[in-house]
């Protein structure tokens, strides 16, 4: 969480620090990414930096919470256009993050989270998301918009375990698709992998055969 230093400063001079790191985190992959170029690109002096953010961890998290709501206002529209299917707005999401790509006009916020994915294939999205929290406070938001009969839960936990379970799946098959010649070939084995989740990997017990009288008692 950013000092309240960085809060108390003008909204000019802060836009202009988030967009230099918008655009070096965008730039090169997070391990890489340089607070002297940021510093610099904002034009603010070295210590300055440090008393608005303890260290490049806290100032990319702090990024990542404006990406966290562009994703929640795109899959709770995913969510209302397909009845709270939650497996459906995951794939709304990879199409809108793929159209992103190819459409220099598309949301700006999406276009840099695309970078970041693609600057990181190594890292799982939920990792790039930072500590968990900001996972679940993606869920907690689009949740009153989540049809939980669509999904076979059985105890306390298991949505918030589909959710970043789903996050980790998708973060990887976006960067592949957003790498790959073949868009199409990507989601479509982006909705294998959905697929499989969504069967189940576990063998089914045969049904009993009816034909095959019950042994008398």
């Amino acid at each position: 969480m950013p000092s309240t230093t960085f809060f108390n400063l003008p909204a000019e001079k802060r836009e202009k620090l988030l967009a230099a790191a918008r655009a070096e985190f965008a730039r090169v992959p997070y391990p890489e990414a340089s607070i002297n170029k940021i510093i610099q690109a904002a034009d603010i002096p070295r210590g300055s930096f440090y008393m608005y953010f303890k260290d490049k961890e806290e100032l990319f998290v702090h990024l990542l919470s404006a990406y966290l709501q562009a994703m929640a206002n795109q899959m709770r529209g995913e969510l209302q256009r397909n009845g709270g299917d939650l497996f459906a707005a995951f794939v709304g999401l990879f199409d809108a993050v793929q159209s992103c790509y190819r459409d220099p006009g598309a949301d700006q916020l999406l276009q840099n989270l695309v970078d970041i994915i693609r600057n990181n294939m190594g890292m799982q999205l939920t990792a790039l998301m930072g500590p968990e929290d900001l996972g679940d406070r993606l869920l907690s938001d689009l949740l009153p918009h989540i049809d939980l009969s669509r999904l076979d839960l059985r105890e306390e936990g298991d949505l918030k375990d589909v959710f970043h379970l789903l996050l980790g799946v998708t973060g990887p098959a976006l960067g592949g698709a957003i790498l790959s010649g073949s868009p199409a070939e990507g989601r479509g084995r982006y909705l294998k992998i959905l697929d499989i989740l969504k069967r189940g990997l576990a063998a089914k017990p045969p049904a009993p055969d009816k034909s095959v009288p019950e042994p008398q008692r």
